[in-house]
């Protein structure tokens, strides 16, 4: 045991299970097993975790009812050898793992279904969907679902699993829909009082207790706080958890916060503080008696769990993106080697909003639900080391550059700034974007201890690539910003499709402001040509912290709309607040002076926005490939990779240098 982490890595006995450490991983959509437990994707992504040293994983909801489409499922006894496939698995690396078994209530709508159940027939609105109302559940339904509950849990227990999980008091999934007054307006026997409201609850704990029995470990999800109007507080909820515990039927609590009302609560970003409900599961933990606590919520760092720990907020630490980050993340923290921790950012981009485009990932970890190919021990010696020149040091050379390296061929890298880190670099410096750069940081500090070869402020020719002789060359050269939109919206006059203006000295592009320290004006427009993300909204607050005044157009509905519903919403609310003015569906036709006369893309209508001191364009971008086809046909060998290639997010430059590293 590490003696940096006494508590952390401290066995946990529940009931009758003992788990070797504190290192939780929580019940966490992935979507990419079909339903089927013994997928081999799913089951070697729980594997990896067991086998990086996680004390305990918990499986995705299961649900309990066959209408309900999309996540795993536990109604079917058929079932059963293959959930013995995936507890297998965990197993043979020493981990435990729980099942979450429950019913996502009126969330179920936005995977599809045209129609679900709540405790009341008011829509959820969830994400951009613009839902139907769900059925309020007869008294004959609620029934049924109690029964279901405890099927569920006994096909769990035969299924191999150390315990299982009801799913859940948090969220306003199901049960905590009944709890809530937001979401409960029932006036028979379940709803009204906390007494009444309670019944579905309690009615679910006894009847998953009967069917495990007395030795088997029982655990429930349960809020914090509602975090919204007509919910339940932090005082309601911990009256609700005091309730649970005094069943002695439920031997731990996970507290979780929010509703979809409030959905960046469900899986907080990198907006939110670290260790958010931290708080919360510490008050719970004051008011429950033998029943251990589980808290969660932006814990992505060993050492700062380690202080949870030993300051008594809670029994067990949920570090579940962290370990879709790095799954070694145990290991390595136990063995002291915490600088090789690939550090989960909440960025979402490679998970949560990935799961829309079904490809749960991570944007920092390319084996991330891909371990048959990139997972642990998969990474071998070439068999013939080369010289490996590599130009551009931003994420994607940088990653070609780390594997490279391991696989034991000697790697020179060549950058043109006076810092590697590339565009994450230019990002992190919008507003609220700074826990970028640990992507980078953990990055440079393998190239570093791999001993790349690393030169900074050399940019490299045609000419010098050539005289280097490498017997590969990796160009990761990026992309620059757009000065002119080309993004196939048809230009205002397709007679003179380059607007006029754009070279005016008061036209400046995200470069020039967040990396050069462009000074701008008081009044500020902001213009995206359809890449409605991060890029745009950061500077757009940047600015408004500033005190400009700002004016954002996009040819989108809304701001923001590229960035994933969870992380948009707490940032419109602040950008709005903040005074932010926006226009939909607009762009630029012209630039004279300080008059901007723009137009909408659909009804053409024009109007001008005067007294502009500085417009500044959050365009696509380009890909920076001259070096690349310079060279092309006169070296041995040659791959381009990340924004050089075709310009996108950070983790695909990620993927592209994993890729090219392992093919050298």
């Amino acid at each position: 045991m590490s003696g940096q982490f006494p508590n952390l890595f401290t066995p946990l006995k529940i009931r009758n299970l003992t788990i070797r450490n504190r290192v939780l991983s929580t019940g966490h959509g992935t979507f990419f097993h079909g339903g089927q437990p013994d997928d081999d994707r799913l089951v070697r992504y729980f594997a990896e975790r067991a086998k990086g040293g996680c004390g305990l994983i918990v499986a995705e909801c299961a649900t309990i009812h066959p209408d309900y489409y999309g996540l795993l499922k536990v109604y079917d006894e058929k079932l059963i050898p293959a959930y013995r496939t995936l507890t297998d698995a965990v197993h043979a690396h020493g981990a435990k793992i729980i099942q979450q078994v429950g019913h996502v209530g009126r969330q179920g709508q936005w995977q599809g279904m045209r129609m679900c159940y709540a405790p009341s027939d008011i829509p959820c609105r969830i994400f951009d969907w613009l839902p139907v109302p769900p059925k309020a559940m007869e008294i004959e339904e609620i029934q049924e679902a109690v029964t279901a509950w405890g099927k569920g849990a006994r096909i769990v227990k035969e299924g191999g699993f150390d315990g299982v999980e009801i799913h859940s008091l948090y969220g306003n999934y199901l049960l905590a829909g009944f709890l809530s007054p937001y979401s409960n307006k029932r006036t028979d026997e379940y709803g009204g009082s906390l007494e009444n409201r309670m019944r579905f609850v309690y009615q679910v704990i006894d009847e998953v207790r009967r069917n495990v029995g007395d030795d088997y470990v029982v655990g429930i999800q349960v809020n914090g706080d509602d975090f919204t109007p007509g919910g339940l507080d932090f005082e309601e909820w911990r009256e609700v958890a005091r309730l649970v515990a005094e069943t002695g039927k439920i031997d731990y609590i996970t507290v979780k916060a929010g509703t979809y009302w409030v959905p960046n609560t469900i899986v907080p970003d990198m907006q939110h503080p670290l260790g958010l409900f931290v708080p919360l599961a510490s008050g719970v933990k004051e008011v429950v008696k033998d029943v251990h606590v589980f808290t969660v919520g932006r814990i992505n760092d060993p050492v700062f769990a380690e202080k949870v720990l030993s300051e008594g907020h809670a029994d067990m630490v949920g570090m579940t993106r962290a370990q879709v980050a790095d799954p070694e993340l145990a290991n390595k923290a136990r063995e002291g080697r915490l600088e090789d921790i690939r550090p989960c950012v909440a960025c979402m981009d490679g998970c949560w909003n990935a799961i829309y485009e079904g490809s749960f990932g991570c944007t920092h970890n390319p084996a991330a639900a891909h371990e048959k190919l990139l997972g642990i021990g998969t990474l071998k010696a070439a068999e013939k080391p080369k010289t490996v020149l590599v130009v551009g040091g931003g994420p994607g050379g940088l990653k070609a550059a780390e594997i490279a390296a391991r696989r034991g061929h000697r790697v020179t890298l060549y950058e043109k700034r006076g810092k590697l880190g590339g565009q994450v670099n230019i990002a992190a410096k919008g507003a609220g974007r700074a826990e970028l750069e640990g992507i980078t940081r953990y990055l440079i500090q393998q190239v570093e201890k791999l001993g790349v070869e690393v030169h900074l402020n050399q940019e490299m020719t045609p000419e010098k690539v050539l005289q280097a002789n490498a017997d590969a060359v990796v160009i990761a050269t990026g992309s620059t910003p757009r000065r002119i939109s080309e993004t196939g919206i048809p230009p205002y006059d397709p007679a003179n499709p380059v607007p006029g203006g754009f070279d005016q000295a008061n036209v400046i592009t995200a470069w020039d402001l967040l990396e050069n320290g462009v000074e701008v004006g008081p009044k500020v427009v902001v213009a995206d040509d359809g890449g409605a993300n991060w890029k745009g909204v950061s500077m757009v607050e940047f600015l408004l912290d500033q005190g400009k005044e700002v004016e954002m157009l996009s040819p989108q509905d809304h701001f923001g709309f590229d960035i994933n519903a969870i992380s948009r919403l707490p940032m419109m609310k602040r950008v709005l607040k903040k005074g932010l003015n926006f226009s939909p569906f607009t762009m630029i036709r012209e630039i004279d002076g300080s008059t901007v006369h723009v137009y909408n893309i659909h009804s053409r209508k024009e109007w001008s926005i005067e007294g502009v001191d500085h417009v500044v364009l959050s365009y696509y971008n380009k890909a920076d490939e001259a070096l690349y086809f310079a060279v092309k046909g006169k070296v041995k060998e040659l791959h381009r990779i990340g924004d050089c290639l075709a310009p996108r997010l950070i983790g695909d430059a990620i993927r592209d240098g994993e890729r090219v590293g392992r093919m050298l």
